[in-house]
């Protein structure tokens, strides 16, 4: 019998966060990789997860809800026409090391990298204004390098009133290639998951998880990005990032902040077999990858609660092959708002089914519905998952 490794489920919601459409079409991705073995040899399987205003981004002008699990070959080679820029979704660079010699100039690889794409929706906020796609695309192992840096950058961000306007998007991820003494094979990078626009409270401090999983069973360490791995972003102020990726923003106005401004948030990162450091207290790592989203902070903010007996966010389940994981969650939505949809979404489209929605009372908590998910994997699912349940009001 196989055996699905530790899942972790991500409890968020899914409000109404408007994005309007002016220019600036990203609004942050994270980057991850996998070393396979392909038919002329080692090739780093990279997988982006993005997120776009809603018609600028691959799914098209015409993207919906609908558009979820869809291909997007057709609809992203149509806003690139529209759009009349070839470099609209961005473009992939590589630096590399052969021989202790460090070749520092960016290395252009659109045309290897854009020749394997498979790409396909992820999640569509209809109201709210945005879409998330998962990009995977190959690029054969540079031969003999002990070190390389991939790149993905384009223009521009979301207008960010705090950082500068439209900015430069630029996210990478470094690593080693060789092969491991202590399993014997090339890295895996660890996983993420998360949203790529989050709403929050003004004059409050605002903790965002950021889901993490690694293929190898190393350990994580998360990290505010900095200097390159930050691109031209700025850190907002007094904003913190613990190891274990809980990331916290006091949005005090006496710090800078205000109604309506938005700012983009980037973390690194890294896996580490054991817990060290170096001599300049950087610690040793396998490799090291970036994840990138827009928040905008409020006065006002009415949005549905996840209420126990919901599971807590970031919950662990072991799953076997041959049975059926199945969990209820709870929500209460803010007066007058009414609960109206519920999701349950992964980065590899995994097929959970949301088999039972009903109103039920939770002690004195009176407009609860509960929603009853399953989902039953196969052989080719073992491994690591990563699920985010969502919950959305009549307001979007």
């Amino acid at each position: 019998m196989g055996h699905m490794k530790a899942m972790v489920m991500v409890i968020c919601c899914l409000t109404q966060a408007i994005i309007t459409h002016q220019t600036g079409q990203f609004i942050g991705a994270s980057m991850s990789f996998t070393i396979i073995n392909g038919t002329n040899g080692f090739e780093v399987q990279l997988d982006v997860i993005s997120g776009w205003v809603l018609g600028l981004g691959p799914c098209g002008i015409n993207c919906s809800r609908a558009s979820i699990n869809s291909n997007t070959k057709g609809t992203r080679e149509e806003v690139l026409h529209k759009q009349g820029d070839s470099h609209f979704f961005g473009n992939w660079t590589v630096e590399f090391t052969i021989n202790n010699i460090y070749y520092a100039h960016f290395l252009d690889i659109n045309r290897v990298v854009y020749s394997s794409l498979n790409e396909s929706v992820l999640d569509v906020s209809d109201k709210a204004c945005w879409e998330q796609v998962r990009t995977v695309v190959r690029y054969p192992m540079i031969p003999n390098a002990t070190y390389m840096d991939i790149a993905f950058e384009g223009l521009s961000w979301r207008n960010l009133s705090m950082q500068g306007g439209y900015a430069q998007w630029h996210i990478q991820m470094k690593f080693t290639p060789q092969i491991r003494s202590d399993t014997g094979k090339p890295n895996n990078s660890p996983q993420t998951f998360n949203k790529p626009f989050y709403r929050l409270h003004l004059d409050k401090d605002n903790y965002i998880r950021v889901a993490t999983t690694d293929p190898d069973g190393d350990h994580i360490l998360c990290a505010i990005s900095e200097y390159i791995e930050a691109g031209v972003l700025s850190i907002l102020p007094n904003i913190t990032v613990t190891k274990d990726c809980i990331i916290t923003i006091p949005s005090h106005r006496s710090l800078g902040y205000h109604n309506g401004s938005m700012g983009a948030v980037a973390i690194t990162v890294r896996d580490l077999n054991v817990y060290g450091e170096t001599a300049g207290g950087r610690p040793e790592a396998f490799s090291t990858i970036g994840v990138q989203f827009l928040v905008q902070f409020l006065d006002n903010i009415s949005e549905p609660i996840f209420i126990f007996p919901t599971p807590e966010g970031n919950h662990k389940f072991n799953i076997y092959l041959g049975t059926t994981w199945k969990i209820d969650v709870y929500a209460e939505p803010i007066s007058p708002a009414l609960i109206n949809h519920f999701s349950c979404l992964g980065r590899q489209h995994e097929d959970v089914k949301i088999i039972y929605v009903k109103s039920t009372p939770v002690l004195n908590h009176v407009n609860v519905k509960m929603a009853t998910m399953t989902w039953t994997p196969n052989h080719t699912d073992v491994g690591n998952h990563i699920l985010c349940v969502g919950v959305e009001d009549s307001y979007g």
